[in-house]
């Protein structure tokens, strides 16, 4: 048996051994599944642990120990439970085989130190171990030893604790440590190696531009991307070269007048580069340039990371003419444009609209309420709003905002404005504003123009009475209603007696102005609204009367012959010195079978009954008044 500090070496070289093994071997069960991977680190810590067991270190005469505790200890805390309890189960069969009079104690240490090392793997929780938890490992793997010594008889207790616990504690202590650094650091290794790939796997399929140059502006590190921008064959190219190798002059000098500015700022800067290569093609490029520092902190290099956004900036660039030609479209049109959003807030607008709205120019701007403009317009008069109906008028607005329509509104000084609405897509409405001022007014003058055509067509130019044709509709119009509700109607034929002779002595302009005369004492006499009164022909008149029977229609005769008569308009041609008037009365009394002509017929027959009575006279309709004659035949004088 050698010396304690040969076998200490030796048992410490054993541990080192199974450690250096799993460190140069596990990679290759990386890809099995993790409980395959636990069962082998625990099989080889378990292996590890028989061997420390088979050379054990002599404190005493009599009293040996060795590092078993290390390697279950260690295969617990850094493979887990599996490969704990794989180490456990191997070491304490072993030592129960074994046999002697420690076996029990052997056994009870073996499983102690065992249990140290799940715990200490399930309280990470998953997280990487540090030199903090590996020290705690130690400690608790040296004291959980000891327990092995409890089982044994009280006087061996007394003799081999004070020469046993020290040491061996310790010697478990410092092997623990230098295992679990040596694993500490593999998995640092290992995870160091992993981020590297998957860093390394990032960069080169990232599609931006990644690339590190030295001072002087070579490349160190470039990925694919950062080749295929500068049209180089790969990314290896680029090592050792710089953008004038690649660029035009003029290009280059500017990128690396970018870099100098990055590396004499000291931060990262983003800037947007415009790029040209040698072919004549050209690009942009949002650049971030970030220094790199050593650990001493000193510049050493410039980080690059370059995005490509010609297309962004084409987008841009057809972004910018578009609302260019929109803005000189909105100014230059004519119409007034608005667009509210859903929320009815205007989101836009043009000139025009703002300067059809003078009073409230000032409000209708973007992000204004339409509400709160339209009370404004209210409130200052600009549209014609009864004070006491403004929000019930701005409801009606609003609720049309969301539907297609269409419609005319007139402001307070007189303007006419053509509203067509439109709702959009996201809930909100646009709307084209005309001013149709001066279509309204020619539209107005239109109208009087066609109702003075009207008038003109249905009204004689001379006594501005019913004419011919007016007077027919008229007596048709009656005639059907009389028949229809049973109502009597009445009709008088009034004629200027011995007119020609009239005319003959005082001249025609004369004789127009008797007949204006006569015509505004039949318009006097025939007040009601449904009285008609015509200018028959020549010098003859007509008046329907309706609902009037003959008697009533005698009476309203009587009274025009005596508001003539009253003129006292002299006749020289006449035997009573004045002009006079003759009128005959004929009457339908809705219930008889008598048509417009025999109506027509019986006031001729009558009016002709008045002036072979001597004129000057009112004669109604009486059937012996019926003798044949031609119609049209009667005697004109």
């Amino acid at each position: 048996m050698g010396s304690p500090w040969s076998e200490l070496l030796a048992n410490l070289a054993v541990v080192a051994m199974f450690v250096s093994v799993w460190i140069h071997t596990h990679v290759w069960l990386d890809r099995r599944p993790a409980v395959v991977k636990a069962a082998a680190f625990g099989l080889l810590m378990g292996a590890g642990a028989i061997i420390l067991m088979l050379t054990p270190m002599q404190l005493q005469p009599g009293v040996f120990v060795d590092l078993r505790a290390t390697m279950i200890a260690v295969a617990g805390f850094f493979g887990g439970p599996v490969a704990g309890i794989v180490a456990g189960v191997m070491a304490g069969a072993f030592r129960v085989f074994e046999g002697g009079i420690g076996a029990l104690a052997g056994a009870v240490g073996i499983a102690a130190t065992m249990l140290v090392g799940i715990a200490g793997n399930l309280a990470l929780r998953g997280r990487a171990p540090t030199m903090r938890d590996i020290m705690i490992l130690g400690a608790a793997t040296a004291c959980g030893s000891l327990l092995g010594l409890s089982v044994l008889p009280r006087s061996v207790v007394e003799t081999v604790l004070p020469e046993v616990a020290f040491p061996s504690t310790l010697l478990i202590f410092v092997s623990v440590a230098m295992s679990g650094l040596a694993l500490y650091q593999e998995r640092r290794r290992i995870e160091a190696l992993q981020s590297r790939r998957i860093f390394k796997a990032v960069v080169e399929t990232l599609p931006d531009c990644l690339n590190v140059k030295d001072l002087d502006g070579r490349f160190i590190v470039a990925n694919p991307a950062t080749a295929e921008l500068m049209h180089a064959p790969d990314a290896r190219a680029l090592i050792g070269k710089t953008d004038f190798d690649f660029y035009p002059s003029e290009t280059a000098q500017v990128f690396r007048a970018d870099e100098l500015a990055a590396l004499a700022s000291g931060v990262s800067t983003t800037i947007e580069q415009h790029l040209q290569h040698e072919d004549g093609t050209d690009g942009w490029l949002a650049t971030l340039k970030a220094p790199f520092r050593d650990r001493a902190g000193t510049i050493v290099g410039l980080i690059t990371h370059n995005r490509d956004i010609t297309e962004r900036k084409q987008l841009q660039t057809e972004l910018a003419e578009s609302q260019a030609r929109l803005g000189d479209a909105l100014t230059h049109m004519a119409d007034g444009l608005v667009m509210f959003d859903r929320d009815g807030r205007l989101v836009l607008c043009n000139a025009q609209y703002r300067a059809m709205f003078p009073k409230t120019a000032d409000i209708r701007v973007p992000g204004a309420d339409h509400r709160d403009i339209l009370r404004a317009s209210a409130a200052r008069g600009e549209g014609i709003t009864p004070p006491d109906a403004v929000e019930a008028w701005v409801a009606e607005i609003m609720a049309l905002q969301t539907q297609a329509s269409h419609r005319q509104i007139r402001l307070a000084d007189g303007r006419w404005l053509d509203v067509r609405t439109r709702p959009t897509g996201d809930g909100g409405s646009l709307s084209v504003f005309s001013d149709i001022t001066e279509a309204k007014q020619v539209e107005a003058e239109l109208m009087a123009a066609n109702e003075k055509l009207n008038l003109l067509a249905h009204r004689d130019g001379l006594t501005e009475l019913l004419t011919r044709r007016a007077f027919d509709e008229a007596l048709a119009r009656e005639f059907a209603r009389g028949r229809r509700n049973t109502t009597p109607l009445s009709l008088l034929i009034i004629d200027v007696d011995w007119f020609k002779r009239f005319n003959d002595h005082y001249g025609h302009p004369a004789g127009d102005e008797c007949l204006r005369n006569v015509s505004r004492c039949i318009e006097a006499t025939a007040r009601r609204p449904a009285d008609a009164a015509a200018r028959y022909g020549g010098e003859e008149f007509a008046v329907v009367l309706p609902e009037t029977d003959a008697r009533g229609a005698f009476v309203i005769a009587e009274t025009l012959r005596g508001k003539v008569r009253d003129l006292g308009l002299a006749h020289a041609g006449s035997e009573k010195g004045i002009v006079t008037v003759s009128i005959g009365v004929g009457t339908f009394d809705g219930g008889a079978d008598i048509e417009i002509a025999d109506l027509l017929r019986r006031a001729d027959e009558a009016l002709y009954g008045a002036k072979a009575a001597g004129r000057d006279r009112v004669h109604g309709w009486r059937p012996h008044l019926s003798e044949p004659r031609s119609t049209g035949s009667r005697r004109k004088a």
